[in-house]
C-alpha cells in the first residue's frame, strides 16, 4: 500500500518535469534551427519612483529596441516574440520593493 502511494507521488512529481524538460528541449532545438534572434521591436519604457511624499511619480523614458526569438520560451537571452508584442511597455524601478505596485499606491 505505501509503496504503491509512494511510486504514484513519485510519478505525478516526476512526469510533468519530464515533459516540461522534453518541451523545452523541443523548443530550444527549434529555435536554433530557425536561426538565432529573429525581429526587433520598440519597447517604451517609463519609470517609477518615490517622492518625499510618498508618493509615486511617474517619468517616460526614451524607447528602446528590444531583440526577440520566435520561440515558446526565452531563449540566447532574448524574449519570445509573442510576449513582446504583448508587453510594449515596461517599467523600470519598483518603489515598493517586493510589495505590487497596486497595493503599493493604495496604501496597504
Amino acid at each position: 500500500m505505501l509503496r504503491s502511494v509512494r511510486n504514484i507521488v513519485l510519478w505525478g512529481c516526476l512526469a510533468p518535469a519530464g515533459l516540461t524538460a522534453l518541451i523545452y528541449a523541443g523548443d530550444d532545438l527549434w529555435a536554433r534551427l530557425q536561426g538565432q534572434p529573429k525581429e526587433q521591436m520598440k519597447v517604451g519604457r517609463f519609470y517609477a519612483a518615490m517622492n518625499h511624499w510618498n508618493q509615486v511619480e511617474y517619468s517616460v523614458g526614451t524607447p528602446i529596441i528590444e531583440t526577440c526569438v520566435d520561440a515558446l520560451m526565452p531563449h540566447f537571452g532574448y524574449v519570445p516574440c509573442w510576449y513582446l508584442r504583448r508587453h510594449t511597455i515596461q517599467q523600470v524601478g519598483n518603489p515598493c520593493g517586493w510589495v505590487p505596485i497596486t497595493l503599493c499606491i493604495s496604501g496597504f
